[in-house]
């Protein structure tokens, strides 16, 4: 029996010492927060048009996401914060085999791509509501973005020609604007657990595009103008400094 009450009074006691770190952690108002977390980037519809004169047939794949985030509360609810977040998604091809199988479909085509590499520096107002130990945020936020376009190459052959077309890589700047919902929870007096979904829609227009044509032994180079409507959701988590 005595190791049933020591073990009973040894639970007990430690209940009641989370119970009261958790009644300390809740009463300790942080103004501020820096957060710094990664994740998975899920490409998704953008609100912004694309344009019917400049087309593209490349899109993006789920990806990786890295964020550094920090806010300041300046009244009991609202606060302003700024991010930046960086994005990295395969490329996705599929559209131009199947586009150029429409007219030879035997001429075992295959599509190679690179990397969206995309970059989101955001400034906004955020609005906050505490419950214990726990901290939800919601944001609208807008700002500017870089992205750059992968490399790709289609090969095949036309007609038993050999025939390859390359694209070049190139970087685009644009405005952009989004928004987000986090939830942190503390665990010390300083830092907290973060977990966080933010959306960024922009527009990138590339005007210096170089596609190589290369048939047999002959080759020819064209210049293009693309416009990708580009959305995209991070769902991120990692460690929040609060101070």
């Amino acid at each position: 029996m005595k190791k049933v009450y020591t073990l009973v009074i040894g639970l007990l006691a430690t209940g009641m010492s989370f119970a009261q770190q958790n009644f300390i952690l809740s009463h300790i108002d942080h103004r501020g927060f820096i957060n710094l977390s990664g994740g998975v980037s899920l490409p998704v519809k953008s609100f912004m048009k694309g344009d019917p004169s400049a087309p593209s047939d490349i899109v993006a794949l789920r990806g990786s996401s890295m964020q550094v985030a920090a806010g300041y509360r300046l009244t009991r609810r609202l606060g302003v914060m700024g991010s930046f977040t960086n994005c990295l998604n395969e490329a996705g091809t599929q559209k131009l085999v199947e586009n150029i199988q429409k007219s030879n479909p035997e001429g075992g085509w295959t599509a190679s791509g690179g990397t969206w590499n995309c970059s989101h520096l955001l400034a906004g107002p955020y609005m906050t509501f505490n419950a214990g130990i726990w901290m939800f945020d919601a944001r609208i936020m807008g700002g500017y973005s870089w992205i750059q376009r992968p490399s790709t190459e289609l090969k095949g052959n036309f007609y038993e020609v050999p025939l390859s077309v390359k694209t070049n890589q190139t970087r685009s700047s644009s405005f952009s604007a989004g928004g987000g919902v986090g939830i942190r929870c503390k665990i010390t007096r300083s830092f907290a657990l973060a977990l966080h979904a933010d959306y960024v829609g922009t527009r990138a227009t590339f005007d210096n595009l170089t596609s190589t044509l290369t048939i047999g032994e002959e080759k020819g180079e064209e210049k293009m103008r693309e416009v990708h409507p580009i959305g995209s959701l991070s769902i991120n988590g990692g460690l929040s400094f609060l101070f």
